[in-house]
């Protein structure tokens, strides 16, 4: 393996165990002696295999290939979840993969969860840390890894201001990753107090704060929110900018230009995305007062608020979606399936791209009446590339092919067609709330660890991008093709 890639895999130890400290100082403050050994030994542990793994990344280079990229997006989310299920195996909740499962959930902000009843306040504030760190890997790897990997396929097109792309430099990274977690971290705190004054404790408004900003959603209070009328205005808020091009703020920003900000609200994609969430949440508002689960103003409300948590791939759910038809739960399967804009922390396929193959099949269509007309797929005054096209193309057969595949690996540990797809989508769309739809959640703990460990491919290749792991697999056929045996 690159030494580059081990250096960086230690640094993120490094860090995951320095967070360690926040759980760690709170089981102090509340008195709760036994989780404040779970986290002292899980920060040693961690920091021992940071320092080993430091040890052997000496004299490492100060740039990354795209095939060492696509390496380290894969073991950087393994070695970190592999740290953050320590305090829930060393506290005897989980057993090692149960632990590793819950951990990759949170970092990869899937938001699934093996511990719905967890009552231990320092597990849950670690629980919600997971998934805030893993909400700003993804964002620095937007920024930085994803691009050089074939242009992410369609996030180049979609920046005002180019990303760099081709080889990933050591300097880039640590640059990138100090101004974003300085963006990150104050959103952050803006959402704490946004929840505050909505009425929220201080411990629940750091909780929400940490999994509503990085999308996760995983986090279960005490209190039943969804009728605070602040609060879910917060909550959609946020998730609408969540949803929309996250990168273009941060182009914003470090440029200090506004015209770009601006751009990112007039363009086509964000008006599809907040469109989306208007009218599908006005057909399942519609669907739930016709079939009398509310009065009209809360039906209108549940829909749109739930439209709203789906299409930025959260978690997060009022549990009242859980006794809804099958309809209602069908429309948010989809919508979590086309996800928000692309550049966005939300998961799914993403608009860009379903507009891009919408406007090339009308093309299509427009080509065999007419076999001699020359025509480009413009978006927004922009000439989409036909080598773009290509491969939003491939990229969407190759998700085809792993949703049945996927569902036929999971239906073989005894769960039924619909069980089986719902937690494929959930899994490579990152909204684990699609997982409970059919299936109850000690069904989803008694699950076999093969097919648990499965899953765990699944959510890391829904964040990874499908061709970041064909690039690793066509790479080693080509390194065992041209070993000497």
């Amino acid at each position: 393996m690159d030494r580059l890639i081990l250096y960086l895999i230690s640094r993120a130890l490094f860090n995951c165990a320095g967070l360690m400290l926040i759980p760690l100082f709170y089981s102090i403050y509340i008195g709760t002696d036994a989780t404040t050994g779970v986290f002292g030994k899980a920060m040693v542990i961690t920091l021992l295999a940071a320092v080993f793994i430091r040890g052997k990344s000496a004299q490492h280079g100060d740039s990354l290939s795209v095939t060492g990229g696509a390496a380290f997006l894969f073991a950087v989310w393994i070695a970190i979840s592999m740290a953050g299920a320590l305090p829930y195996y060393l506290s005897g909740q989980l057993t090692g993969v149960s632990a590793f499962m819950e951990s990759l959930s949170g970092f990869t902000t899937t938001g699934y969860t093996n511990l719905i009843n967890l009552n231990d306040p320092a597990l849950i504030v670690w629980r919600s840390l997971t998934q805030w760190i893993g909400g700003g890997m993804i964002l620095m790897f937007i920024a930085t890894v994803l691009p050089a990997i074939s242009g992410i396929f369609g996030i180049s097109f979609a920046m005002p201001v180019a990303l760099k792309t081709g080889i990933i430099s050591l300097s880039r990274l640590k640059k990138n990753t100090r101004r974003l977690t300085i963006i990150y971290s104050f959103i952050t705190i803006c959402g704490i107090l946004c929840f505050y004054l909505a009425g929220l404790n201080l411990y629940d408004a750091v909780n929400y704060s940490l999994v509503i900003i990085s999308t996760g959603g995983c986090y279960f209070s005490g209190t039943y929110l969804y009728n605070n009328f602040w609060f879910a205005i917060a909550v959609s808020l946020g998730l609408i900018a969540a949803g929309c091009n996250v990168i273009i703020y941060w182009q914003a920003i470090k440029r200090r230009k506004t015209s770009i900000l601006k751009k990112n609200f007039q363009n086509t994609e964000s008006r599809l995305f907040i469109l989306m969430i208007l009218v599908l949440g006005l057909i399942i508002g519609a669907h739930l007062f016709s079939c009398h689960y509310y009065n009209l103003a809360d039906s209108l409300w549940y829909g749109f608020f739930s439209v709203a948590l789906y299409a930025g791939t959260i978690s997060a759910y009022p549990m009242e979606v859980l006794a809804w038809s099958d309809f209602d739960k069908l429309i948010l399967i989809l919508v979590a399936v086309v996800g928000g804009c692309i550049g966005s922390l939300a998961g799914g396929f993403k608009i860009l791209r379903l507009m891009i193959l919408f406007k090339s099949c009308a093309n299509e269509l427009t080509r065999t009446i007419h076999p001699d007309i020359i025509m480009t797929s413009k978006i927004d005054g922009e000439i989409v590339p036909p080598a773009l096209i290509n491969r939003i193309l491939g990229f969407f057969f190759i998700v085809i092919v792993t949703i049945v595949f996927s569902i036929l690996v999971i239906s073989a540990a005894g769960l039924n067609m619909q069980q089986s797809m719902e937690i494929v989508l959930g899994c490579l769309t990152s909204t684990g709330a699609i997982m409970f739809f059919h299936t109850d959640s000690a069904t989803l703990v008694a699950l076999p660890a093969v097919v648990k460990l499965f899953c765990c491919f699944l959510m890391i290749l829904g964040k990874i991008d499908f061709f970041a792991f064909l690039l690793l697999i066509y790479s080693g056929r080509n390194h065992l093709l041209n070993q000497r045996w």
